[in-house]
């Protein structure tokens, strides 16, 4: 009888995703393929012969496979448009609806594979051949106080995870009708090579506590093209980052020492709902260290090139110490117009436990922006003082600018990045009240390039004391060459 029902079970299945049909001896372990073509004419069934006419209509596909599949399960996708939208789903289709955003991969050792063959340019990608590309866009206007991606990649309320995740061969085309392109979170073997993420109204490629490979892509009109931020021992934050093609951003690669643990993203209309952060999180919950290795990239013609925001964006006000090293090597850094390269101290408040306690949208640090993370603040006083180590080796990069000026060949501070005025060549009265300076904080550089020894780098990081209160600092920045 329990033989009949495993049968029963694996054909029920095998008929709810034909193209995936196997025997019972082999589905636990070997790789399955579920195909789409967003040009078909009926919903079909993830064959080869039948292909899904979306890709969401794969990834639930996928979902129900992995229930019962370890290996490793490829949606290939096939070249075309792939329209989609955050709205309610339409009923009662008989034309392709569309796809419903983000898109969730929330499967682990899934692929999502387009049909996009990367061209090249010396040795940089810059479009898919003609023909091959496989497109993803957003058709709908979706903005908001809250951010969305077309594609989300982590873990899930419903117990989804995505660790062994592979995106390759796509063309994100987000139309500036939403907000970010990719967004991944809390995972681990991630994979994304040779994809155009372009047209977004803020960050292209976006990673939190994640590890794995970002090589071969193309990605412009991001703020920032790509941003990667700190992790925890439970999810590290180690990144590899290689031949990636990051021009016409706002900032072309951020790297963030704190994860982005207060960041809320909404889901749209899909039942599928980011798992969120704990709103008492532990220490070893707080991510506070990331290790890059970026190298043989193109980072050129943004506004900020390559910037290290030691407490980046959203965080919890209760971290206080980040922990940074990079490796920056064989890139090419040419006419980024404002800092080729700069080090702040990103988004640190003059906050007091008030703030945090008794949140007030019309009496906080930089209003309405910063009170959007007090939904996760429970307890104070949070008042610093806050303190960073970085450790960077530059080595065999690219830094010219032939027809810009920059504002300045590199700036360190360790505040805002707009707290230093480079016109008065003294801290903006404006911000110094609403942005702290760290303390205690120490920044070791290996300097092979000679960057930091170019004449008008601004060194705001040997300031002595608070420009707002005197306080000691008691920061220190080794520089070797």
């Amino acid at each position: 009888m329990k033989a009949s029902y495993t049968t029963l079970f694996l054909f029920a299945l095998s008929y709810s995703v034909p193209g995936l049909a196997q025997s019972a001896g082999t589905a636990a372990s070997s790789p399955a393929a579920l195909y789409v073509d967003c040009a078909a004419t009926s919903r079909g069934d993830g064959s080869a012969a039948h292909p899904y006419w979306r890709i969401t209509d794969a990834l639930e596909g996928a979902r129900i496979l992995r229930n019962w599949s370890r290996g490793r399960i490829t949606i290939r996708v096939a070249p075309g448009i792939c329209s989609g939208n955050f709205e309610t789903q339409p009923t009662g289709q008989t034309t392709r609806p569309p796809e419903l955003l983000p898109l969730v991969l929330n499967v682990p050792n899934l692929t999502l594979h387009g049909a996009g063959v990367m061209e090249y340019a010396g040795r940089y990608p810059v479009v898919p051949r003609a023909g091959t590309a496989t497109t993803v866009t957003v058709d709908t206007l979706r903005l908001g106080p809250f951010d969305n991606a077309v594609i989300y990649v982590g873990p899930t309320k419903d117990g989804g995870s995505a660790d062994g995740t592979v995106i390759e061969g796509l063309v994100i085309d987000d139309e500036f009708n939403s907000q970010h392109g990719m967004f991944i979170n809390r995972t681990q073997r991630i994979t994304v090579r040779n994809n155009v993420v372009e047209h977004v109204n803020f960050g292209a490629i976006n990673g939190s506590e994640c590890s794995g490979r970002i090589i071969g892509n193309v990605v412009h009109d991001g703020t920032p093209g790509m941003v990667f931020a700190g992790g925890t021992s439970s999810n590290p934050s180690k990144l590899y980052i290689s031949g990636n093609t990051v021009t016409n951003n706002f900032e072309g690669v951020a790297i963030f020492g704190a994860s982005l643990a207060t960041e809320h993203l909404e889901m749209g209309a899909n039942p599928l709902e980011e798992l969120p952060y704990p709103i008492n999180p532990t220490a070893s919950q707080l991510g506070n260290h990331i290790e890059v290795a970026l190298e043989g990239n193109d980072i050129s013609n943004n506004i900020n090139g390559l910037q290290f925001a030691l407490f980046g964006g959203s965080h919890y006000p209760y971290l206080q110490t980040v922990n940074m090293t990079v490796n920056v090597h064989d890139n090419r850094f040419i006419d980024n117009s404002v800092y080729p390269f700069s080090v702040d101290s990103g988004f640190v408040f003059r906050g007091t436990s008030e703030y945090w306690t008794n949140p007030d949208p019309a009496d906080f640090p930089i209003g309405l922006l910063g009170s959007l993370a007090t939904p996760f603040i429970t307890h104070g006083p949070f008042d610093g003082p806050y303190n960073a180590n970085v450790s960077a080796t530059f080595e065999d990069n690219i830094w010219k600018n032939p027809n810009v000026a920059p504002t300045a060949p590199a700036i360190l501070t360790l505040s805002y990045i707009d707290v230093y005025d480079p016109t008065t060549g003294a801290p903006n009265p404006i911000w110094v009240p609403e942005y702290s300076y760290l303390r205690n904080s120490r920044l070791n550089f290996v300097d092979e390039d000679g960057l930091l020894s170019q004449p008008g780098v601004i060194r705001d990081d040997l300031r002595l004391t608070d420009p707002l209160d005197g306080a000691a600092l008691l920061n220190q920045t080794r520089i070797r060459d």
